[in-house]
């Protein structure tokens, strides 16, 4: 993604932002929630998919503009290197490259980073731990239940992309109402820490309402949740950028 690019058309340009790129992915997330519960579940598992993928990346994008707005290196796993990218962006001119063979903002992710014998690469932090710097470092606080439905959505993903997963009916619904759950939830957190705009109005938010018996049923897989996590501390995106 690019950080400081604006996705409108102005002057006939197009620019995209971390915004703007978090919020539509958040609008996919919704229509392929709908779309899922819509057609039957042999023709409809690929909108399942997608909804995975895409509140995933909403979210980690949302969270990661936060960051960027308190400062933009605070997304970047090396902040060293990332200076170093700055300082090299400041001093080389902007009409020496063209990016993709078109005319092209350069950023700090255009610039070459080390030497010939050692090339290096500026790499933005994961999910968890772009959670991890939005609790420590902005003093923002998200709810545990948002949390670990976060990370749970997340490891579906990570499944998803890196290997496989096999689900039966009950894990299909019970997964859906996590995906409703979260979605609602984090809408209105974001809504709450992004004040340039209205997230809600901007995603068209419906809100999904779990039934007293959703909600117990959620609080007890949280709880299995909880147990495994205390279990097993691996992660199988630690080493994504």
């Amino acid at each position: 993604f690019f950080i400081k690019n604006r996705y409108e058309k102005k002057d006939s340009e197009i620019e995209y932002s971390l915004l703007e790129n978090g919020i539509d992915s958040l609008k996919k997330a919704k229509v392929n929630i709908k779309e899922f519960e819509k057609y039957p579940e042999e023709l409809s598992y690929h909108f399942l998919k997608d909804a995975i993928i895409f509140l995933n990346h909403g979210i980690e994008i949302l969270l990661k503009y936060i960051l960027s707005e308190r400062h933009e290196s605070l997304i970047f796993t090396d902040i060293n290197l990332y200076m170093d990218a700055k300082e090299k962006l400041k001093n080389e001119s902007k009409s020496k490259r063209k990016p993709f063979g078109i005319n092209y903002k350069l950023n700090v992710f255009d610039v070459e980073l080390g030497n010939n014998n050692k090339k290096k690469s500026l790499h933005t932090i994961n999910l968890k731990e772009t959670i991890k710097r939005i609790k420590l470092l902005l003093d923002i606080d998200i709810s545990k239940d948002v949390d670990s439905a976060i990370i749970l959505i997340n490891n579906y993903r990570n499944h998803i992309t890196h290997h496989s997963i096999s689900l039966d009916d009950e894990n299909v619904k019970e997964l859906v109402e996590k995906l409703k759950f979260l979605y609602s939830h984090i809408l209105y957190f974001f809504q709450e820490h992004i004040k340039e705009t209205n997230i809600v109005s901007k995603v068209d938010a419906e809100r999904y309402l779990l039934t007293k018996k959703e909600w117990e049923e959620y609080q007890r897989d949280l709880e299995e949740f909880y147990h495994d996590r205390a279990m097993s501390d691996i992660s199988l995106d630690s080493d994504e950028v």
